[in-house]
């Protein structure tokens, strides 16, 4: 039986200015201090690099700003901390996370991470955060690893949940209703055009790469015409983009349920709610699926006219280079948040892997390959320790997000690689490195990773034991996509039902 789902799991202007060459100096106690459109900020060196936390790339979005588009950030006086992170966007516990922190709404704060010696002109990438579109943060990604290899790095945070994806027939979604999130990661892109230089970053080489729903939201901006000239390469790990698809109509009919569950009708009175009301209403039914989500990117507006099953063929999309890939055991983890625990070989892991991430990624690489170049991967190293709050006996595999621990470090959760994966490591951190600055992966030391080309093409197999590729049509067949790019929706969780 095959249940219908709306998407997939997971996660202003400024002004334009840019500096010709990046304007740093040092505060009297040696931290490192650059000058940004706004005013100048104190970061911290760390030994492997300098690292500036919690920079405001747009006003608070509170009070009479809650669900309109992002604003200017305000300027500021002498020289402002940037050593702690901003708070995470509000949000209810995560159920992937078993965290339970202060979260705001005053939240739209990014870090940048570069090089010891950021002399200029170095690729940037710009990290967006994962967690089903509802969770997560910039601040759970230490880029120090990525930034040392010659990069410069921007996690963002973005409104999330209700505040940053609800739609209602109230919220014109001319100014952005159904979108609020999307919005602020363009105000974070443009941030990034405007301030790159000044931390020695290029502002006309900039990738943007996320995972899950970050991934989600890459796709989002190749799709928006909003996000023309803000990136030049584009990175989608553990999120397809034909998966999200949520419609206006849809999504005005979930907002208009919300409404009336905490009483309002207008939009009056739904910005005079207390945050805490707005997501209790919209904490996850117990069981159910984390793939079902009812708050994300929505279509048929001005920032998304299509959804990418219409757009890509139509050549309706952002031609840069792009990183497509998944893992080999995606919905090992996102079964626990229904609570059915699935070996990672189990016939639900592997359907619901197929079904939802692996075919929907190659059905992406194949439309897009044909206009712009591709590059496709599959994570298969299976015993990289979970960044969840789970059980160390449970048995995951290459779960969603396992590729994680080897490009970023999680300071709230330690992750300890052995020798084996720590080379893997490198070599990952050298593709994404060399994709970020040309489009191509491949470099000197590196294991060669061909174009993706559908059926005669290779399909990059990224393992401890050695990176190796495999050719697209075995690919193919290994995940039964003949079944599932002709089926529509994804299978039934079983006891979910």
């Amino acid at each position: 039986m095959i249940r219908r789902v709306l998407g997939l799991a997971a996660a202003c202007a400024v002004a334009a200015a840019l500096l010709a060459a990046p304007a740093t100096g040092a505060a009297a106690d040696g931290g490192p201090v650059v000058a940004t459109d706004k005013g100048r900020v104190e970061g911290v060196a760390t030994g492997l690099g300098r690292v500036f936390r919690g920079i405001p790339y747009a006003a608070p979005p509170v009070g009479p700003l809650r669900w309109k588009p992002p604003r200017a950030a305000a300027a500021w006086e002498g020289v402002r901390p940037a050593t702690e992170h901003g708070g995470p966007c509000a949000q209810n516990a995560s159920p992937f996370m078993g965290r339970d922190q202060v979260t705001n709404e005053d939240c739209l704060y990014l870090d940048v991470y570069t090089p010891e010696q950021a002399s200029g002109n170095l690729p940037v990438i710009v990290w967006i955060h994962g967690g089903a579109f509802a969770y997560g943060s910039g601040s759970t990604y230490d880029a120090q690893r990525l930034a040392a290899a010659g990069n410069v790095v921007v996690s963002i945070n973005y409104r999330l949940g209700v505040f940053g994806f609800l739609a209602h027939p109230e919220l014109p979604a001319a100014e952005g209703a159904g979108n609020f999130g999307i919005l602020d990661q363009q105000a974070a892109l443009r941030w990034v055009k405007a301030n790159a230089a000044a931390f020695g970053g290029n502002p006309g080489n900039v990738t943007i790469a996320g995972q899950s729903a970050g991934s989600g939201s890459v796709c989002s901006h190749v799709l928006s015409p909003s996000s023309r000239g803000l990136f030049h390469r584009a990175v989608m790990q553990s999120g397809p983009c034909q998966l999200v698809a949520r419609t206006l109509p849809d999504a005005e009919a979930a907002g208009t349920e919300l409404a009336q569950e905490v009483g309002c009708t207008t939009a009056e009175c739904l910005r005079g709610r207390p945050a805490a009301e707005l997501l209790d209403a919209t904490v996850p039914a117990e069981g159910e699926s984390a793939l079902a989500l009812t708050l994300a990117p929505t279509t048929g507006t001005p920032v998304l006219p299509k959804a990418a099953a219409d757009a890509f063929p139509a050549g309706e999309y952002a031609k840069v280079p792009m990183m497509i890939g998944t893992t080999l055991h995606e919905a090992s983890t996102l079964l626990l948040s229904s609570g059915v625990e699935g070996a990672p070989d189990s016939p639900i892991v592997r359907a619901l892997t197929n079904a939802a991430f692996a075919c929907p990624a190659r059905r992406d690489a194949k439309v897009l390959e044909d206009g712009v170049p591709v590059h496709m991967y599959e994570f298969t190293e299976p015993d990289v320790p979970s960044v969840y709050a789970t059980p160390p006996e449970l048995e995951l595999g290459a779960y969603h997000g396992a590729e994680l621990p080897l490009l970023f470090d999680f300071p709230a959760r330690p992750i300890d690689l052995d020798a084996a994966q720590e080379r893997l490591a490198a070599t990952m951190v050298g593709y994404w490195s060399r994709f970020a600055a040309t489009g191509d992966p491949n470099g000197a030391g590196l294991p060669e990773w061909p174009a993706y080309r559908p059926v005669i093409g290779k399909v990059q197999n990224l393992h401890a034991d050695g990176v190796t590729n495999v050719r697209d049509a075995r690919y193919y067949t290994d995940h039964t996509c003949a079944l599932w790019d002709n089926t529509e929706g994804l299978p039934d969780i079983p006891g979910t039902e």
